[in-house]
């Protein structure tokens, strides 16, 4: 089961402070195809208005898969010959996420290096958070979101072979 923090994060955008808004369903789909719907809060902003939902760290924002099983695609431990996951997720859903991976890594260390401040210089930074946590795409995407960054999606574009 996922709880909500009693803390409300200030807004992403400006920092002023977040309002309880609504809550609404959202899908999360793990390995083999089961499906939880999970119930995310959504607030308001009230300096600059905005609009934020709060992701468990289990989720991706535009992904319905947890993040465990993304983050085991990526990195080659989740495959289609997997009796998990033979079907769900699928080979093309395989692919774009690695495509969308592939994709985001400049942005995903130029973020991670903006947040974290001098003490993260060093190159291959995102290959060091990977080696050093088992939860590294949470952690990740986590720092990038709660500072007001965002990934780029690769929506239905097409993915090569990656």
């Amino acid at each position: 089961m996922v709880k909500s923090s009693d803390d409300v994060p200030p807004c992403p955008i400006c920092g002023g402070i977040l309002k309880y808004r609504d809550s609404r369903k959202r899908i999360c789909k793990r390995e083999g195809g089961a499906k939880d719907h999970l119930l995310i809060r959504r607030f308001v902003c009230c300096s600059c208005k905005a609009h934020h939902n709060e992701l468990p760290d289990c989720l991706v924002p535009h992904k319905h898969y947890e993040a465990e099983v993304i983050s085991g695609v990526i990195d080659g431990i989740v495959t289609e010959s997997d009796l998990d996951s033979e079907d769900y997720p699928c080979h093309e859903t395989m692919k774009r996420w690695k495509f969308w991976f592939h994709k985001n890594v400049p942005n995903i260390e130029g973020m991670i290096r903006r947040v974290c401040g001098k003490l993260f210089l060093q190159s291959a930074l995102l290959s060091s958070i990977r080696e050093m946590s088992v939860n590294w795409l949470e952690t990740v995407v986590r720092i990038i979101y709660n500072s007001g960054g965002k990934l780029f999606s690769t929506g239905w574009a097409y993915a090569p072979d990656l």
